[in-house]
C-alpha cells in the first residue's frame, strides 16, 4: 500500500522533474528524512517537506526540534544553498517558502520548534501564510509557485 506521504511526495517530485530542464535530486537522509537537495545548471536548493493530511484549508504545520537542527546542518554543510520549506497542503498543492521569509514570520524570541504555521487558500486564490499570533506573511504565495521557486532559486519573485 502507498502511504499518504509517499503519494504526496511523489506528486511534488513529479511536478519538479516535469517542470523542464535537467535536475539532480539527492535525498539528504543523513541529515533528515524529509530534506532533499535539488541542483540545476544555475541553482542549488535544499527542500524540507512538511505534510498536512487535512483535506481542506486551513492546513497546520509545526517545525520539530529535529527539523530545526536539520536546517542548521544544511545551512552549515551547504553554505551556498538556498533553503525552502515545501508545505504540502494535502491534495490542494504545495506552498513553498524560503527559509528567510518563513523565519521573518516566526517569533525570534521563541524556540522555532514550538511555533505554529498556518496555510490557507480560498478557491482559485493564492496561499496565505500566518505564524504565531496569526501574524500574516506580507505577500500571498501563488498556487503555481511550486516548483518554479526551487528551480529559479528565487523568493516568490515572479508574482
Amino acid at each position: 500500500m502507498i502511504s499518504d506521504q509517499e503519494f504526496l511526495y511523489g506528486a511534488a517530485f513529479s511536478r519538479l522533474v516535469h517542470y523542464g530542464g535537467q535536475i539532480s535530486l539527492t535525498h539528504l537522509s543523513d541529515v533528515h528524512p524529509a530534506i532533499y537537495l535539488v541542483e540545476t545548471n544555475s541553482s542549488k536548493s535544499a527542500i524540507l517537506f512538511k505534510l498536512s493530511k487535512k483535506p481542506k484549508s486551513t492546513w497546520s504545520f509545526t517545525l520539530s526540534h529535529q527539523e530545526q537542527l536539520a536546517i542548521a546542518t544544511v545551512s552549515e554543510k551547504y553554505s551556498h544553498t538556498k533553503i525552502f520549506f515545501s508545505l504540502i497542503c494535502h491534495k490542494d498543492g504545495i506552498c513553498c517558502i524560503s527559509k528567510e521569509r518563513l523565519y521573518d514570520l516566526l517569533d525570534p524570541s521563541e524556540d522555532i520548534s514550538a511555533q505554529h504555521i498556518s496555510v490557507s487558500r480560498k478557491i482559485h486564490g493564492s496561499y496565505h501564510v500566518s505564524g504565531p499570533g496569526r501574524q500574516q506573511m506580507n505577500r500571498s504565495i501563488p498556487q503555481n509557485d511550486w516548483p518554479y521557486i526551487i528551480l529559479q532559486n528565487g523568493d516568490n519573485s515572479h508574482e
